[in-house]
């Protein structure tokens, strides 16, 4: 399948999507589509609800109303067993990597190898080496997390994400905590796995630079309410006036820091 045809198939579909935390509506009658191949960001505000989304997506959480259908499959009413079945189509990379400290680089990006297959461990040496191929880390394998920099546990974090070809790889804050350099490397190693391994991306992010560097589209969520979907340069020209004060920075308009109310996500650190 080329990129084009693959980007025609919705690979994710969330349905009149709403969560609740103690009575509060935290996300708001939610649809959206996200299609086979494309990276899609979705950005907003602390505490706007964006990493709601991806809990949802990844069914870490199940919401109180709505579909959250991965491959056509509904997640939100899956049991244990099934929901495990879907997951094993996706990775994730977590915005502080999420390494295991005990373990070498080499041991980290082989674990949902031993956790999820029964390949033989030759087998797995050579998914590894090729996995950490890709994000530009041959050689490090007996390196420890503490042995290695921050944008490399990042890409350690990736390899892993990528280590059973999952259909889709989900990505919270990746470029958090880099320098712009490094952020660079990370972001050109997203498009790069989408566009070259038919990956589709789910990355939620407040850096602009990511943004408007590697996406095919993108959504902006407010208070659990999705204000607009559209492709990066639809986004950056947008008239929307929230789109327009997150993506410039302005202290005013009609985003009121001061005025907000406290999100329930920031109570429960989500």
């Amino acid at each position: 399948m080329s990129l084009k045809e693959c980007k025609q198939e919705a690979i994710i579909s969330l349905r009149n999507v709403s969560k609740y935390f103690q009575g509060k509506k935290t996300i708001d009658n939610v649809s959206l589509d996200i299609y086979c191949g494309e990276t899609f960001i979705i950005m907003g505000c602390s505490g706007s609800g964006k990493s709601t989304l991806l809990r949802l997506m990844t069914g870490v959480l199940r919401p109180e109303e709505g579909s959250v259908c991965i491959k056509g499959k509904d997640i939100a009413r899956c049991n244990q067993d099934e929901l495990d079945t879907v997951r094993k189509a996706f990775g994730m990379v977590f915005q502080y990597s999420a390494l295991l400290d005990s373990l070498t680089v080499k041991e980290n990006v082989a674990l949902p190898l031993r956790e999820h297959t029964k390949l033989a461990e030759d087998i797995i040496d050579i998914i590894v080496r090729m996995k950490l191929s890709l994000v530009g880390l041959r050689g490090y394998e007996n390196h420890y997390p503490s042995q290695i920099s921050g944008g490399m546990r990042k890409r350690v974090s990736l390899a892993r994400g990528i280590a059973l070809d999952p259909d889709i790889v989900f990505y919270d804050e990746p470029t958090s905590g880099l320098d712009p350099v490094v952020g660079g490397v990370t972001d050109k190693l997203i498009k790069d796995l989408s566009e070259k391994l038919l990956i589709t991306s789910v990355v939620v992010t407040h850096d602009m630079q990511s943004v408007f560097k590697i996406a095919d589209r993108v959504a902006m969520v407010h208070k659990g309410s999705l204000v607009a979907v559209g492709t990066s340069e639809e986004i950056r020209n947008s008239d929307n006036a929230y789109v327009q004060q997150f993506i410039n920075g302005n202290p005013t308009g009609p985003i009121d820091f001061f005025k907000e109310e406290t999100n329930i996500e920031e109570i429960f650190g989500l």
